[in-house]
C-alpha cells in the first residue's frame, strides 16, 4: 500500500479515531484523497489552519484520546503555530500531519532561503513547542516516526508531534506488517514507598489540610481516584484553572477556583492552610500570584510527573516524580485508621463560615446583563453533562468563578498560552469527540471576531454547538487592565476597536441567534439557548465597568484581592498574620 494508505489504516487500527481536522492544499490532497474514501474516519475541512489546530485539541481532550491534524506545507503548516504551542503548554497530545513539497524541491542543508513553491522548513519551527518533530524522507520512516510519534506524544506528559510528509515519499509504496506495530506508551515515573510514607505522615500532622488540584490530574485520567483520595482522607480540595473540572465542584470537599483570578473565599482558605498537596500542577504565578508568600505557613507536598516542573515555580517541602496515577494507586493502600479525620471538623467549618461569607450573589446590574449572576444561572439549569468551552479574557474569568462544573461536566480552556479564538473551534472539536453530549462554548466580542469563519464550520455540519457571546464592545480584560496601569486612554481596545451587529454575523451564516439586553429576559434566554435542537447563538450584552473581579494585584499574597474588603473582615478571616499589600 502506499504511505498515505498506510497513515489512515494505521490511525484507523491503533487510535479511536473518528475525525481529522483539516484545510485542503496542493501538499496534503493526497492523503485527504484517502481519507474521503475511508469509511472509518471521516474528515472536517475548516476555515483556517489555526482553528483546525484548536478543534484537534478540543477533540482530544473531551473525547481523552489523540486529536489529529492535516494541513499542506508553507502557510498551512505556518498557520499552526499557535495551535501546536497551545497543545504543547496545555499537555495535549496532538498528532500534525503536515504535507511537504517532493524532495526534489526541498533545500535540505542547502543555504537558500527557499527552493520549492510553498516550502517552509516547519520541523525547525515547531521543535521548541513539539515533545517531537521530524520529517520522514524515506517510506521506511514514514512507518516507524508514525508509530513513534504517537507514542512520544501519548508517553508521560502528553503533547503534540509533527510528521512532516514530503509529497514524493508519500505516494511511495511501504510494506502492510508494520501495520501490527503499535504504539507504545512508556511507563511514568512512581512514587517511592519512602516519599509516600513522608506524604502520610504530613496528613497526620496536619489540622489544615487542603488539595490543589491541577491540570495534570485530567490529564492522567485519575478524577475518581483524585475524589476517593480527599473523601478517604476528608481533605478539601481547590482547583487551578485547569484543574476547574477534576473534581466535582457540588461535592461537599470542594473549596473552588484558586489563584490571580480565583474565588475569594477558596484563596483565603488556601492561604490559611497548614499542608498543600499540590497534584500536577505548575505552581505558575496564576496560582500562586506571589510565590514568596503562597501558603507561607503550610508544608507544600508537590507531585507532578514532569520533573522540570518540580522546585521551578515555587518552592516545596517534599517533591516527588511521579505518574498521578501511580501515586494515588500507593498512597490509597495506606491503612488510613491512623488519620484522626475528626481533627478537621473546625478546618471545614471555617471552610463552610468563609464560603458563606463571600459566596454572595452578585448584585442586580442596572445596566444591561450582570455576567456573574447570568453564569451562575446558566450553571443551575444545566443538564450535568455539558462541555464548556471558554475563550480568553474576562469570560474566561468569570466562566472558572461562577460555573459549578459537575461530575459529568467538562471545562475547557486554553491555559498556559492564553489563545483568544480557541473557544468555538475547541467546540467544534470536542462535539467530534462526543456527538452524545451538549457543547456550550463561551466567547467574549474579540475572541467571537477571531472565530468568525468556523461559523460556516458549524452551520455546514449542523454542529449543535451554544454559543454565548458576552458582548461589551471592548477588549475587557486589557481595557480594565489599561485602566489601571496608564492614564492614556484604551488604545486598541476601546479606541480603534470595534464590533460588528453580532446578529447580523449570525444571520449571515444562517445561525439561529438571540440577543439579551437586560436581566428581565435573562431566565427566557437560558432556557432559549439550552433547549435549541441545533447549533445557536445567544448575544449577552454586558456593562464594560463589569472587570474580572476578585483579582490579585500583581505582588499581592494571593488572600488579599481587588475590590478590597475592610481590614477588619479580612483579620476576621485569617488563621495567620496577615502581611499587607
Amino acid at each position: 500500500m502506499k504511505c498515505t494508505e498506510f497513515i489512515v489504516e494505521y490511525l484507523k487500527k491503533h487510535e479511536k479515531l473518528s475525525h481529522v481536522f483539516t484545510y485542503a492544499g496542493g501538499t496534503n490532497a493526497w492523503l485527504l484523497d484517502v481519507l474521503h474514501k475511508s469509511s472509518n474516519i471521516g474528515y472536517i475541512p475548516m476555515r483556517h489552519e489555526q482553528n483546525a489546530a484548536f478543534a484537534a485539541e478540543g477533540y482530544a481532550r473531551a473525547g481523552e484520546r489523540l486529536g489529529v491534524v492535516l494541513t499542506m506545507s508553507g502557510p498551512g503548516a505556518t498557520n499552526l503555530v499557535t495551535g501546536i504551542a497551545n497543545a504543547f503548554f496545555d499537555s495535549v497530545p496532538v498528532l500534525y500531519l503536515t504535507g511537504q513539497v517532493t524532495s526534489m524541491t526541498y533545500k535540505f542543508d542547502n543555504p537558500v532561503r527557499q527552493l520549492g513553491y510553498q516550502e517552509t522548513d516547519i520541523v525547525s519551527i515547531v521543535k521548541p513547542i513539539t515533545k517531537n518533530a521530524v520529517m520522514a524522507r524515506t517510506e521506511t520512516e514514514v512507518a516507524s516516526f508514525l508509530q513513534k510519534s504517537i507514542s512520544i506524544a501519548r508517553s508521560g506528559r502528553p503533547g503534540p508531534v509533527l510528521l512532516d510528509l514530503p509529497t514524493d515519499v508519500q505516494r511511495k509504496e511501504v510494506t502492510c506488517a508494520k501495520l501490527d506495530v503499535k504504539p507504545i506508551c512508556e511507563n511514568g515515573p512512581c512514587a517511592s514507598n519512602i516519599k509516600i510514607g513522608s506524604v502520610i505522615k504530613l496528613i497526620q500532622a496536619s489540622k489544615r489540610p487542603i488539595i490543589l488540584a491541577g491540570g495534570g490530574v485530567r490529564v492522567s485520567g485519575t478524577c475518581d481516584l483524585l475524589m476517593e483520595f480527599a473523601d478517604r482522607f476528608q481533605i478539601p480540595v481547590v482547583a487551578s484553572l485547569m484543574g476547574k473540572d477534576s473534581f466535582p465542584n457540588d461535592h461537599p470537599l470542594f473549596v473552588g477556583f484558586i489563584g490571580s483570578y480565583g474565588n475569594r473565599y477558596a484563596n483565603l482558605s488556601l492561604a490559611n492552610c497548614d499542608l498543600v498537596i499540590a497534584l500536577g500542577s505548575r505552581l505558575d504565578s496564576r496560582q500562586t500570584a506571589n510565590p514568596k508568600t503562597f501558603a507561607r505557613a503550610a508544608k507544600i507536598v508537590h507531585v507532578d510527573i514532569d520533573l522540570c516542573e518540580l522546585e521551578n515555580a515555587a518552592l516545596s517541602d517534599l517533591s516527588i516524580h511521579s505518574d498521578l496515577r501511580k501515586f494515588f494507586e500507593k498512597i490509597l493502600r495506606f491503612n488510613d485508621n491512623q488519620i484522626d479525620v475528626d481533627a478537621r471538623l473546625e478546618w471545614k467549618k471555617y471552610i463552610r463560615l468563609v464560603k458563606a461569607e463571600f459566596y454572595t450573589e452578585p448584585a442586580a446590574s442596572r445596566k444591561k446583563i450582570n455576567p456573574k449572576l447570568f453564569l451562575r444561572k446558566l450553571s443551575d439549569l444545566s443538564a450535568g453533562n455539558e462541555i464548556f468551552t471558554a475563550d480568553v479574557g474576562n469570560n474566561q474569568m468569570w466562566a472558572a468563578q461562577e460555573l459549578k462544573i459537575k461530575k459529568d461536566q467538562r471545562f475547557i480552556v486554553s491555559g498556559g498560552l492564553g489563545s483568544m479564538g480557541f473557544a468555538i473551534p475547541a467546540a467544534i472539536g470536542a462535539h467530534f469527540a462526543c456527538p452524545d453530549r451538549p457543547v456550550i462554548s463561551i466567547v467574549g466580542d474579540g475572541g467571537f471576531q477571531m472565530s468568525t469563519p468556523e461559523l460556516e464550520t458549524i452551520v455546514s455540519n449542523n454542529i449543535p454547538v451554544k454559543i454565548i457571546v458576552f458582548n461589551n464592545n471592548v477588549l475587557g480584560l486589557m481595557w480594565h487592565f489599561q485602566g489601571e496601569n496608564f492614564d492614556n486612554g484604551h488604545p486598541a481596545t476601546e479606541d480603534g476597536y470595534s464590533c460588528p451587529d453580532i446578529q447580523k454575523v449570525a444571520s449571515a451564516y444562517g445561525l439561529p441567534c438571540m440577543k439579551l439586553e437586560n436581566e428581565r429576559q435573562m431566565l427566557k434566554g437560558i432556557s432559549w439557548i439550552l433547549s435549541a435542537k441545533g447549533p445557536a447563538l445567544l448575544e449577552v450584552m454586558v456593562d464594560r465597568s463589569w472587570a474580572a473581579y476578585p483579582k490579585v494585584k500583581p505582588g499581592n499574597p494571593i488572600e488579599i484581592q481587588l475590590p478590597k474588603i475592610s481590614k477588619k473582615k479580612q483579620c476576621k478571616y485569617m488563621l495567620i498574620p496577615l502581611l499587607d499589600d
